[in-house]
């Protein structure tokens, strides 16, 4: 991608490979620089003097090539939280990968990290097995007990609160998305539906009464490389644009929800909720038991319910790719699923109207 390939406006604040500033990050002499095309993330060979002063390969992260996308992400901070978190948490954390060479918050936005490229990518159209998603969520555990109601996250200006990409859907998407999905929702996800958006704000209370932590915010399979084996695998967790305080059950029904499809996960839910909680236990979080969880799980379900409709929003961009298309056709159905199959209903703050399925 060149300079002249972007339009004025975009052409900015997108941080474009130069053998130059590359060599200034890393103190070398970039002698050449490979970049295939990859829209506005690029896996760079470089070769450097001298030799081995610097990796022969990294990755640079800047905007993405979708405007409507970029907008969003602007709006909402995501390159300043996604940077937030490598400055300030990840020092935090042991042999946290991808290592960050350098990196910049400000427009343009931009991250110089390593090349994890060699490892096993998730897919979010395929989904993931469940050993997949065992170790993510063991993974995000991990993460979660670390920064478990801990008062450091609460001083830090880049990270907000309860802030999520998929809430507070647009009004005017509804009657077009439960058109849409209402025949292979069912009646009763349906009816779940319109209650999770006429309770919105009433659910966002009920978060705020919760114990809170870093969440990631968008965990889900295109976010995940694997290391180990297929059946023994090791995830690692890319891509914290939507970095927040809040919920970690977030996290996990976003993950289950959106990525594990409905045939793998099917009565497994308990097995998944107790790693989750075994790790946080393990790791030291005290009084939040195993009950609460299940609870904090089913709130979180409702919360995530609404991904649909903004995905729904999504695909009527006239940019989307058939592959984003049939991803996000999946996860909305996955996520409605798992609302039903959890009984989310039951931590609606206004649940009357629902009951045991007849």
């Amino acid at each position: 991608m060149s300079t002249e390939s972007l339009s004025p406006e975009d052409a900015g604040k997108v941080k474009l490979p130069e053998a130059g500033w590359i060599g200034d990050v890393l103190a070398t002499t970039i002698a050449s620089l490979e970049i295939p095309p990859m829209a506005t993330t690029w896996k760079l060979h470089l070769t450097c003097e001298p030799g081995g002063s610097a990796p022969a390969t990294v990755v640079l992260k800047s905007e993405t090539s979708n405007r409507a996308f970029n907008e969003f992400s602007r709006l909402n901070n995501a390159f300043g939280r996604e940077v937030g978190f490598y400055t300030h948490c990840v020092p935090r954390l042991n042999n946290h990968q991808p290592i960050i060479y350098a990196s910049q918050g400000s427009e343009p936005c931009w991250l110089l990290m390593e090349d994890l490229t060699h490892l096993r990518a998730g897919d979010q159209s395929l989904g993931l097995s469940h050993a997949e998603t065992l170790t993510a969520v063991q993974r995000m555990a991990a993460l979660h007990a670390e920064f478990w109601m801990d008062p450091y996250l609460q001083q830090q200006p880049w990270l907000p609160q309860h802030s999520f990409w998929f809430q507070h859907p647009k009004a005017d998407l509804v009657e077009s998305f439960l058109q849409t999905y209402s025949v292979r929702f069912g009646s009763r996800v349906t009816q779940l539906v319109r209650a999770v958006l006429e309770q919105d704000e009433a659910i966002d209370a009920a978060l705020n009464e919760r114990p809170w932590t870093l969440v990631h915010g968008d965990l889900r399979a295109d976010n995940l490389l694997f290391d180990g084996t297929v059946e023994d695998p090791l995830a690692i967790i890319l891509d914290w644009s939507w970095a927040c305080r809040s919920l970690g059950s977030i996290d996990i029904a976003f993950l289950i929800g959106g990525s594990e499809p409905v045939a793998q996960r099917r009565g497994r839910h308990q097995e998944l909720l107790g790693a989750w909680h075994g790790e946080l236990v393990a790791r030291g979080v005290r009084d939040y038991t195993l009950v609460e969880a299940r609870r904090d799980q089913q709130l979180a379900a409702l919360r995530c319910i609404t991904t649909g409709l903004a995905m729904h929003g999504f695909l009527q961009e006239p940019d989307t790719t058939i592959r984003t298309a049939l991803f996000m056709d999946q996860a909305i159905q996955r996520h409605a699923a798992l609302a039903e199959e959890l009984a989310a209903w039951e931590a609606l703050p206004d649940p009357s109207g629902f009951g045991p399925e007849r």
